[in-house]
């Protein structure tokens, strides 16, 4: 091979930077990304700087939206005569674990730790088999009136949960369910944006793959506990966070259910610290993190399958 044919390189160039040819003189540039020609150029990131600026921007939204948890963390961990004194302070001199202390000898927490965990593992896993097992049916399965019957269903998420109070209220007096998990657990089965999310996620599963299964003779409870399952894990997830969250952070209705201090989930307990004459703020701040972490937990633990979950559903099932 003749010499003179050789791409002469540059060696004074960094290692990391990559070396080409000059583009062509045909009107169009052609560069690669992280390359340096031998002319000098440099390649330059088309958008580059409005990418900094846009995660400079989500960064700052970030932060703003981090600011209360890191309020509440610290102020936790404040004496509890400091809370309010040094408010403004986002770096507190003292740091004690009292308040931990004195809400364990104080409160029964751990009870109320439980029942949110029982009410919650019970509501989440019970909505999802529920919607789970109604989706199927709307989704891929042929039978009358299967529209109508799904716009119904959407149809009722628009009466607000207060006006079916009373109903539902009643009705748990005559199954004898007051004051009790199943209770609260059982109004919160039946979830109308569920049953949408995971029927939407149904419509994009192949059509070929349930046919098949028929033709080869398998039941409806085959095909969905060997087939439909395991293909909405990501779905299944999804809403099992929204699920979690949603009867965790629930107020209202277990306030209602509930009459013994021994039932009461966390979120109930915590409305007992705020009392008439001397809310004891040290404690509620106490119980508010001791609430706030396990979601966290659990959204870290699945936010892949969250995310994953999320995007199918946007551009349909594959």
């Amino acid at each position: 091979m003749n010499p003179e044919n050789k791409t002469q390189v540059d060696t004074s160039a960094p290692r990391d930077v990559q070396i080409h040819p000059s583009p062509p003189d045909d009107g169009v540039e052609q560069r690669w990304p992280g390359t340096l020609y031998p002319d000098g150029r440099r390649r330059r990131f088309p958008g580059g700087h409005k990418k900094v600026l846009a995660t400079a921007g989500v960064g700052v939204v970030a932060l703003i939206f981090l600011v209360p948890f890191y309020w509440l963390f610290i102020s936790a961990l404040r004496p509890s005569n400091r809370i309010f004194a040094d408010a403004g302070s986002f770096f507190p001199s003292t740091l004690t674990l009292d308040n931990f202390r004195a809400l364990a000898q104080e409160t029964p927490i751990g009870t109320w730790f439980m029942n949110s965990i029982i009410l919650t593992a019970g509501s989440a896993i019970g909505s999802m088999v529920v919607v789970t097992m109604a989706a199927y049916a709307l989704a891929k399965i042929e039978f009358p009136f299967r529209n109508t019957i799904f716009v119904s269903i959407l149809a009722s998420q628009m009466l607000p949960f207060h006006l079916l109070l009373i109903p539902l209220f009643l009705l748990m007096i005559e199954l004898s369910l007051i004051d009790t998990h199943l209770g609260v657990i059982l109004p919160m089965l039946a979830h109308p944006f569920g049953l949408f999310y995971m029927r939407q996620y149904m419509l994009g599963l192949p059509q070929e793959v349930f046919d098949a299964a028929r033709v080869d003779g398998a039941s409806e409870y085959r095909i969905f506990f060997g087939i439909v399952v395991p293909m909405v894990k990501p779905a299944l997830a999804t809403l099992a966070i929204i699920f979690s969250l949603e009867q965790w952070n629930d107020l209202l209705w277990p306030l209602i259910v509930m009459r013994s201090e021994s039932n009461f989930p966390l979120s109930v307990g915590i409305t007992t610290l705020v009392g008439l004459y001397r809310p004891r703020w040290d404690l509620v701040m106490t119980a508010a993190v001791l609430a706030v972490v396990p979601i966290m937990i659990l959204f870290f633990l699945m936010r892949k399958q969250f995310i994953n979950g999320l995007g199918q559903f946007g551009t349909g099932a594959k």
